[in-house]
């Protein structure tokens, strides 16, 4: 069965239903809060927190609209994963960005060849001292492969928002690396 049928008969409030679609995504929106937060326990926390609102929110999904449920419960996810570290004054903004920034810079295959020759644990290590917005953006693209377009689906932003997150963490993450490699004699 789809998800429409499955949505459709969760709205008329079919409970087999809901807990066809839990199972169904249970796993999806564990894996993809794992991700961000690093921490299993958080994860399961917050998975359980957004199943409960998808169940008291099923109305508001349009089965005919243009999202997927699988876009819808991502961003749920991540909204709930915000809120999380707001609560938690964990959460730093990034400042405005000006207009033309993208005219200027492109992410060039260095960035990607970057992470690629580094170690693995220094470059994990690193992504920890970037900003959420930076370390989300970075790990969709690179851990989970994810297009610009697509991560910008999940995080609510533009692609070239996206690009520019990415670019900039980049530049951090190189900067931390050189200099963490000098004091080791690297």
């Amino acid at each position: 069965m789809g998800d429409r049928e499955i949505i459709q008969k969760c709205k008329n409030g079919d409970k087999s239903a809901f807990q066809e679609l839990i199972a169904k995504y249970h796993l999806f929106v564990f894996k993809f809060l794992f991700k961000i937060s690093e921490n299993e326990q958080l994860a399961e926390d917050l998975t359980q927190e957004v199943f409960i609102k998808v169940i008291r929110n099923i109305e508001k999904f349009d089965v005919y609209g243009k999202a997927k449920f699988s876009t819808y419960v991502i961003k749920m996810s991540k909204n709930i994963y915000i809120d999380y570290l707001r609560k938690e004054k964990k959460f730093f903004q990034l400042g405005p960005i000006k207009e033309n920034f993208l005219d200027e810079v492109s992410i060039p295959s260095f960035e990607e060849s970057l992470l690629d020759k580094l170690s693995g644990n220094d470059v994990i290590k690193q992504l920890e001292n970037l900003t959420d917005e930076q370390k989300y953006a970075i790990k969709l693209k690179y851990i989970e492969g994810l297009t610009l377009k697509e991560i910008g689906g999940i995080l609510d932003i533009e692609p070239k928002t996206v690009k520019s997150r990415i670019h900039n963490g980049i530049v951090k993450l190189k900067k931390m690396l050189i200099v963490g490699g000098e004091k080791n004699g690297r």
